[in-house]
């Protein structure tokens, strides 16, 4: 398996995030990560290295805002069935989420039907 650095990760992560969406708490959306100066990649790195080597998350990465969205197929808007919700969560964790399944997918597994 070739060995990718974090940098590479992220500038993947980056080019990847869906653009035109909500912001989520912290008032981010894809585009301010994605259009900001290259250096915001070093500083990730930076950032996400010391959140692995000392096992720690931010707080705020569990944080978002859910929003209900009424399911196209349901004709009873009232019934709490007729809504899925999404969560608008916090870009930066997107991009966390996205370098440690990319770094330790190899040692994760998942259990499918």
């Amino acid at each position: 398996m070739v060995q990718v650095t974090m940098r590479c990760v992220i500038e993947e992560a980056r080019e990847n995030l869906k653009k035109g969406k909500a912001a989520g708490v912290d008032g981010l959306t894809a585009q301010h990560v994605t259009f900001a100066h290259p250096i915001v990649t070093i500083h990730l790195a930076i950032l996400f290295r010391i959140l692995i080597t000392y096992a720690v998350v931010p707080d705020d990465f569990g944080f978002g805002i859910v929003v209900p969205l009424v399911r196209n197929t349901c004709s009873n808007q009232f019934a709490s069935d007729s809504y899925r919700g999404i969560n608008l969560s916090h870009v930066l964790s997107k991009i966390f989420e996205f370098v440690l399944l990319r770094i330790f997918s190899s040692h994760l597994m998942s259990d499918t039907l």
